[in-house]
Parts: C-alpha cells; structure tokens; sequence
C-alpha cells in the first residue's frame, strides 16, 4: 500500500508541476509585448507591432501608419496615401494591403493606344516600404495589349522595365476568350523582377482597334496566391462588365520591408563573432529582418519580445 501511494503521490506532483509550467508558459505568451509601453498594439481588430506604429514616439523612423478612427465606420489601418493595411506579419516581413485596379478605357480613334501611367499606394521612395517580389504578380486584363511596368520617374533610372507582358484575343472578339488561366489569352500575368514603392505603367495596342475602340484593360498588382484562387473568377466576369469590375474589385498586394544596419543601430546588437540580433534575447538577424530564434516567437524588435515556445522538458 505504501508503494501505491508513494507511486501515486510522485505522478500527481509531476502532473501539478507541469500543469504549473504550462500555465507559466501560457501567461508568459499572454504578456509578450506587441508595440512599446504605452502605444497601442492594435487599429480595429489589426494588430499593430513595433517597429510599425500610430502615434508619435510608438514607431521607429519610416514605420509610421494611421489609425483612422472617424466615429460612426469602423477603425482602419492606412498606410502611404490612404491604402488600407488589412495584415502585418513580422516573421514573414510583410504588410498586405488593399489597392485598386488601374483602368484604361477604349479608344473611339483608329489609332493605336500609347498610355502612361502610375501604381502607387503612395509610399515615398526613400521609405522603408516596398512591393513585394516574391509575393505579387504584375496582371493585365483585356485584349491585343503589351503592358509593362517600369521604374517611375521619381525614381532613380527611369524607363527601366522590371516586368512585362502581352495578352491576344483570337480574331479580335472578346466572345471568344475561354481561357481563364490568365497565360495570354485576354489576360497575363508574369513576376516582378524588382521590389520598388511606386511604379510607371505602360500600355500600348499589338494591333490596331475597330472604329469602336478595343474594350477596357485592367491593370495591377496582385497577391499571387489570391490571384491564383480568384483570377480564373475575375476574368470570367471581367469582359462585357470592364467598368464595373474595375471600379468595385479590391486587389490584395503586398508589401514588404527591411533594415539598414547603418540606420536602425537603435534596433540592432552586434556580437563578438559579427552575429546580429534585435533588441529582444532569443533573436537572429539574416541581414534584411530580424525573427525569433528557433523554439521562440513573438516580437524580436522589443525588449523580451521573443517568447520560448515550448517546454524544454518531460516529465
């Protein structure tokens, strides 16, 4: 009996201890700072983590957003010229943003279309946000168009191409695109080769139009994993409604951003071997962003910011 009860007493003390731990480690997730003391940590129902933040003294230079509070609509997160900010992830480096379509709308001339333009979601060239390469997908929707994006002039080498495609449609009759892949066939879509805040935009005709002019084109940047799920939907609506789909379709883009080791000293620590981290304990920097060290999350850019994220030890 007493064997029994010792046995029994030894497994309900592990069991209390690792019921104690799990709780520790819980409020301890709980707790972990999101921005600086005193700021807030969220707009709506978007979390807000330094080094972004919405008041003055809440975020590091160039990571200023703005919560628009105004009563009666729902808070939201801007960014640049008034884009929405619908998500900001640290560890990926990455702010999702709601843009526009840019239309180009028909000709009634028998001549061939030459358009310029501009994307932008009004981000200053020196800041620290940028579209996102490995993200996004340059899309043109329409017929008999070669669209390209090039460096605006704003920026430093104008009329340098970064992305470009064309798209056909057979005998000229919009009734007759069927391929809803977006692979040239009234729509194309190719990579970005080059992240920059704003873009020029051309837009030319392969052919001459009819005397009414070829329909609407569409341009933007898309999120390409939301593209490859709504494109095939988007272009089948696309033709003989171009304005409203134009006018009413939210694209989701991406952006993203990193650190300069010269300019965000405050954020950095440098090791005797040259390794970085980040003001928080139990954080790496790979030379662009600063992320958690394995086994913990959370914000690497606050003081104990980095969480651990398991318990290191059976019982």
């Amino acid at each position: 009996m007493l064997l029994f009860s010792s046995s029994a007493h030894s497994r309900e003390a592990k069991i209390a201890v690792l019921a104690l731990q799990l709780f520790i480690l819980a409020t301890a997730a709980a707790a972990a700072p999101v921005a600086l003391p005193g700021c807030p940590e969220t707009c709506g129902n978007i979390t807000v983590p330094y080094p972004f933040g919405t008041r003055p003294g809440c975020f590091c230079e160039g990571f200023n957003l703005t919560c628009d509070e105004t009563p009666g609509r729902r808070p939201k997160l801007l960014v640049g010229d008034g884009v929405e900010v619908v998500g900001i992830s640290l560890p990926e480096g990455t702010v999702r943003v709601h843009t526009k379509m840019l239309g180009v709308w028909p000709s009634t001339y028998a001549t061939p279309l030459q358009f310029n333009g501009s994307w932008s979601v009004g981000l200053v060239a020196t800041g620290r946000l940028a579209v996102s390469t490995s993200h996004n997908r340059f899309v043109a929707m329409g017929c008999n168009l070669l669209a390209s994006l090039g460096v605006h002039e704003a920026v430093i080498d104008p009329g340098s191409y970064v992305s470009v495609c064309a798209a056909l449609c057979a005998d000229n009759d919009v009734s007759k695109v069927s391929d809803t892949s977006c692979s040239g066939v009234g729509c194309c879509q190719t990579p970005i080769a080059r992240g920059l805040p704003s873009y020029g935009v051309q837009l030319s005709d392969l052919a001459a139009p009819s005397s009414g002019g070829w329909p609407g084109r569409a341009l933007f940047i898309a999120d390409q994993e939301w593209f490859s799920r709504m494109g095939p939907l988007l272009l089948t609506d696309f033709f003989g409604a171009e304005q409203r789909i134009i006018h009413k379709t939210v694209i989701p883009s991406v952006l993203e951003w990193s650190l300069d080791a010269s300019r965000d000293q405050d954020l950095l620590f440098w090791g005797s071997d040259d390794s970085g981290r980040c003001i928080s304990l139990n954080s790496v920097f790979d030379g662009v962003r600063c992320n958690c060290s394995k086994g913990f999350d959370g914000n690497p850019y606050i003081a104990n910011g980095c969480q651990g994220t398991a318990i290191r030890h059976a019982y």
